[in-house]
């Protein structure tokens, strides 16, 4: 019992050190990132049309199930190659 301890305890050190080394690199990268490519400022006039576009067709709406079924379809094709992998299917 006191080995399985020793060996999830360094193990998860470990885990913990490459997680928070990955973490530091991700920082630096997205620090070297611009804050937004896209600064775009519309003309008041365009952005009364654009609500009245949003009111008849729901682009927000749209782009949630989009982004739903995306995922589900990502999760769908994650266990397939899962099971082929563990020789399921």
């Amino acid at each position: 019992m006191d080995i399985t301890k020793n060996l999830l305890g360094g193990l998860d050190s470990i885990t913990d050190w490459l997680s928070d080394k990955l973490n530091n690199i991700l920082a630096v990268v997205l620090q070297l990132l611009p804050d937004s490519p896209f600064s775009v400022e519309l003309p008041a006039e365009v952005k009364n049309i654009l609500g009245y576009i949003n009111w008849l067709i729901p682009f927000g709406q749209i782009t949630a199930t989009l982004g739903f079924w995306v995922a589900a379809v990502g999760v769908y094709y994650a266990y397939k190659v899962i099971l082929r992998w563990a020789k399921a299917i």
